[in-house]
């Protein structure tokens, strides 16, 4: 609903939740070394500190990684913006004055630069986008990955070399105690120029109904259906899938819990492409970090006076 009106359905949720490496995590040498030299047990992530330290242990560039990331366009403002909610910051305060150079978003952008200048991600996550992350963990050249549910039956498949050895567990925490959650649906809409609008009606309502939502749930997409939510477990229960049985329930966790939108409005954005470039600027090296947020809110408030949000 927009203004009272509605304007698209939905198709399917997302949310990211954080994939790993098995056997990483239960290699008994691994323990041991990892334990000696950061002084606590090596176990599945539960902070996003935890997420540096063990991608910078197991990176051994260029042939493997601890993890990645999504370098550019909206993509890393959406990284970035969770991981300043999960900091304990915000993007605007509630007057809609960028907020996202505080201390808190420096800490959240320092997280991206220092798994770049320890060779921890890949040389080019800088020109990543989700094609990029989701093929780079089913390589099986990668430890740890933030990740949306659609990839999830992917990486587990005869076409990914992590398959059998694919862990999930819930997004971890900043140090604002907050879980990343960074979230919206796929929708459908149709336009005002839609010469038939009872036929586009009709068709995205079959696309989006129960039937429909259980064909994709069944390949991994999260179902905006409460019912879907339920009958797709139960459905891979019966069938065995252990793994996509965890996937569903993790992610309904996490939607429910953790989720939370971009802010919704119209400059959205704008306010994106002002940021993303410095962001990317700060990872590089460019621009140091403060320097690089500073410059992305004044962008960022240029355009909000320029709309008359501000």
């Amino acid at each position: 609903m927009v203004n009272g009106v509605l304007v698209q359905l939905p198709r399917h949720s997302d949310v990211s939740n954080l994939f790993y490496k098995k056997s990483l995590f239960e290699n008994e040498e691994n323990k041991s070394k990892f334990k000696a030299e950061y002084g606590y047990d090596l176990a599945p992530p539960e902070t996003w500190a935890q997420v540096k330290d063990q991608a910078i242990f197991f990176a051994d560039p260029p042939n493997f990684y601890g993890t990645q990331y999504v370098g550019k366009d909206e993509a890393i403002t959406g990284r970035f913006y969770e991981m300043l909610v999960a900091e304990g910051g915000a993007l605007f305060d509630e007057d809609w004055n960028p907020t996202f150079n505080s201390e808190a978003g420096q800490r959240a952008l320092q997280w991206f630069v220092d798994l770049y200048n320890a060779k921890a991600v890949p040389a080019g996550v800088p020109n990543y986008l989700w094609d990029d992350t989701g093929m780079g963990f089913a390589s099986g050249t990668v430890a740890l990955n933030l990740d949306w549910a659609g990839w999830a039956s992917f990486f587990n498949s005869e076409n990914s070399k992590v398959s059998g050895d694919v862990g999930l567990v819930r997004a971890p925490k900043g140090s604002g105690g907050k879980r990343t959650g960074w979230s919206g649906s796929h929708t459908f809409s149709i336009t005002k120029a839609c010469e038939n609008k009872a036929a586009a009606a009709s068709f995205i309502t079959f696309l989006t109904g129960y039937e429909g939502q259980m064909l994709e749930a069944d390949r991994g997409l999260l179902p905006t259906r409460i019912k879907v939510w339920h009958d797709i477990v139960e459905k891979k229960k019966a069938d065995g899938d252990e793994f996509m049985v965890n996937v569903f329930e993790t992610y309904q966790q996490s939607m429910a819990e953790d989720a939370f939108t971009p802010p919704l409005i119209e400059e959205w954005i704008e306010v994106s492409n002002m940021l993303w470039p410095q962001l990317q600027a700060a990872v590089v090296g460019e621009k140091s970090v403060k320097e690089a947020l500073d410059k992305a809110a004044e962008d960022a408030r240029e355009v909000l006076e320029d709309s008359g949000r501000l």
